[in-house]
């Protein structure tokens, strides 16, 4: 565990893909949202970055939820990281209501490289 711990603090949270983690959920609010149950949400979501991934020619390495805030509200969104050091964002659940939301489309980015000690 506390690998997988140590692979989210040098990619997803490095102070160097904050930014991009950011416009990532921006990206992602500006689109349509589709309201979804929690259950349901996760597993389709994961199924979307195992067919992005592959799109990629790479895996899924993990999946992280991040807690992240926006001028209007606080979010947690669900990220799945990549083995070629590319993160897409997935469901979002808005922190103040609980309610699942599920984009229409959702944004990769590549992350700079991890600097695992």
């Amino acid at each position: 565990m506390s690998e997988l711990n140590s692979v989210v603090n040098a990619t997803l949270l490095a102070d160097d893909n904050q930014a991009s983690v950011s416009a990532m959920l921006n990206a992602i609010l500006e689109k349509p949202l589709t309201p979804m149950e929690a259950k349901q949400a996760k597993s389709y979501m994961e199924q979307i970055a195992a067919q992005a991934a592959s799109n990629d020619g790479a895996e899924v390495q993990l999946f992280q939820l991040m807690e992240m805030k926006n001028q209007h509200t606080t979010y947690v969104m669900r990220v799945a990281l990549f083995s070629n050091n590319k993160a897409i964002g997935l469901d979002v659940m808005d922190a103040e209501n609980g309610q699942f939301f599920v984009p229409e489309s959702c944004p990769v980015i590549e992350l700079q490289a991890a600097t695992l000690n």
